[in-house]
This record gives structure tokens, sequence and C-alpha cells, in this order.
């Protein structure tokens, strides 16, 4: 048992590590406690504008420790086949929720957390930890390293944003083609869409070099005319992709959560979203030890086995989406395949609500 202040260090200062920060006060932690890295007051005006989508279960959890800003809710999800007859909608109405999820933009998401941390800070002024040695720290930013476990999907995504010419009330799209995922999200503004469409690199770096007109009309083509017209309204900008999984620490005071313990191929828009269910669970657990007088470097082997089940789940299938359409000899079966699950709504309902929510229990 110990009655010596017990400091967690948090490494980084993205969206991650202030959840956690933020989790770690709602148990009880004080701001002399918890350890974060600076927040930058500015960010680049490259990470201000990224579109960030955010799960249902993910909103729910920072509304509790922050005021979000306003944001375009995903009412619903149309997934289909390019070239092929499988398709099927998920419905926020479904799962009697407000929506699947919410997309918004960095630098809302940033301010918010920032300012909600900002205020626990003034509640209780830190004292200086430069000197202690933290009970736990955590990397909550940056990626798995070099000694991660690779899957290299051979593909890139080109990002960029739409004005498209029609409403699509609420609705995100996934399209899956034989070089990958096409993903639009709705964005805050009225009539445009974020674009994630991902292909082999050769095919990714010939689109973003075709001038706007040849561009748009290719992904008319690609995507269909679901939103009618689509105008490239941004850079485009092109992400190697890769799924990374960090190696077990050797160290039981040193834990990586979000995108330094997994990074994920886009497709479903998980990444994030694990990450945040990765702080949220930690916070819960370090609460119940810090409740008992506990050791906190004791949650390693806790954390682990409590976050197996999500994690490997939503590994598994976001590897499964990012290629299992691109196969020709097997697209018969994924159009039947898609097509039951349409018909199935048991089935699309667990899927959605997996999405959604991940694993977590909250």
């Amino acid at each position: 048992m110990s009655t010596d202040r017990q400091v967690v260090r948090v490494e980084g200062r993205g969206p991650v590590a202030m959840a956690l920060a933020l989790f770690l006060s709602r148990q009880g932690f004080d701001a002399a406690s918890i350890s974060i890295d600076p927040i930058p007051a500015e960010i680049p005006a490259w990470l201000e504008s990224r579109s960030i989508a955010l799960s249902l279960g993910s909103w729910q959890l920072l509304s509790r420790v922050a005021t979000l800003a306003p944001a375009a809710p995903i009412l619903r999800v149309e997934v289909s086949l390019r070239g092929r007859a499988g398709r099927t909608r998920m419905r926020a109405a479904d799962l009697r929720a407000p929506a699947l999820g919410y997309v918004l933009r960095y630098g809302p998401l940033h301010r918010a957390l920032a300012a909600a941390w900002a205020a626990h800070q003034r509640s209780a002024p830190p004292a200086d930890t430069s000197e202690a040695t933290p009970a736990l720290t955590v990397v909550a930013d940056g990626d798995p390293g070099t000694a991660s476990k690779v899957r290299d999907f051979d593909q890139t995504a080109l990002l960029a944003e739409l004005v498209v010419d029609r409403d699509g009330h609420g609705a995100a799209f996934e399209r899956f083609t034989h070089e990958g995922p096409l993903a639009l999200l709705p964005l805050p503004q009225a009539r445009r869409y974020a674009l994630v469409w991902c292909a082999r690199p050769d095919e990714a770096t010939r689109r973003a070099a075709l001038d706007a007109r040849a561009f748009e009309a290719e992904l008319l083509a690609v995507f269909g005319g679901a939103l009618g017209a689509l105008r490239l309204d941004s850079d485009r900008v092109l992400t190697p992709l890769q799924r990374r999984v960090r190696a077990t620490e050797a160290d039981p005071r040193r834990l990586a959560i979000g995108n330094a313990a997994q990074a994920l191929h886009p497709v479903a828009g998980q990444g994030l979203n694990l990450g945040l269910r990765d702080a949220f669970e930690l916070a819960a657990l370090l609460g119940e030890l810090r409740a008992s007088n506990r050791r906190l470097d004791e949650v390693a082997a806790r954390f682990a086995r409590a976050r197996r089940a999500d994690r490997g789940l939503t590994v598994a299938v976001t590897d499964a989406l990012a290629q299992a359409f691109t196969f020709p000899a097997i697209a018969r079966l994924e159009s039947l395949a898609l097509g039951a699950l349409d018909l199935a709504a048991p089935a699309r309902n667990a899927l959605a609500a997996s999405l959604a929510f991940g694993l977590r229990n909250a």
C-alpha cells in the first residue's frame, strides 16, 4: 500500500492524450497527479481542417468531459460494391440512436478538449511534477514504432473535400471497389463531404495529379450519382496505408494507447475511436487502483486483458474490410454476402452497433 502521490505521465498532446487526462480527472485524479505534454494553442493549418469521424460511443464519452463543437450527424451508412449488386444500409433509427456517429474538424475538437483540460487545471493548480518519477507513463501520441507488427495493404489513401450537388441528409457512404474502399463522410457545412479514396499507390498518385475536372469525372464514374455532381474543393493529400500494432512493452510502468499502440486502415473510421476506448478503459482501471490505494503500475496486465477483445476484433474487421472486396475470384460471394446482410436485420444491426460502440462497457 502506498500513501505517496502517484503521478500518471501522459506523453502526447492530441485528442487521445487529452481525453485520457480528462477521463482520469473524472476518476478523482487531481491536476497534480496528471502530467501531460503542453497543449499547443495553435495547430498547423493542414491539421486544423482535417475531418474526424467520431463513433456514437466516442461522442458520448467525450461529451462527459468536454463541450464539443457542432458536428454533422451520420444518420445512416450506405454500403455498396462497385459493379456488383450487393448493398446494405445501416440506420441509426434501427438502433434507436440519435446517430451512428458524428463528423467534425480536428481544430474544433482539439480546442474543446484543450479548454476542458485548462478548466480542470484551474480548479486545482498542478504541482511541479517535473522531477517526480511517474508511477505510470502512457504513450498516447505518435505511432507504434519500428518494433511493431506490420501489414502493408499496398494501398494509398487520397484525402480531399468535395462540394456535392444534392444534400445527403446525414448519409455517409462506403463503396468497395476492386482497388480498395472509397468513403464519403458528411461535414458540418451543408453539401460538403470528406473523401477517403483508397487505391493502389500508382493509381492514387495518378489521380492526385489529374486536373480538377478530370478527377471529378473519374470519381463520379466510380462512386456514382447518389449525391449528384461532385466538385473538388481542396488540395489532395496522399497517405500510404499500413496496419501496425506495437509490440508489448517490457516495462509494466509504461503503456501505449491509441495510434501509439495500433495504426489501422481508415476503412470504417475506427482508429481514433479505438484509441478513445483505450483511454476510457485505462482511466477506469486506474481509478479502481487509486480508490483501493494500490500501485498504479499494477494496471498493465489488467489493461491488456480488458482491451484484448475490442482491439483484436477491431483490427481483424478493418483488415478484412480493407481488402476483402479486392479479389475478383470471390466477387460473387461478396455480393451475395452483402445482399444477405441487408436482409438479415439482426446481423446488420449488430455490425452497426459494433462500429458505433466497439466492445466497451460504459
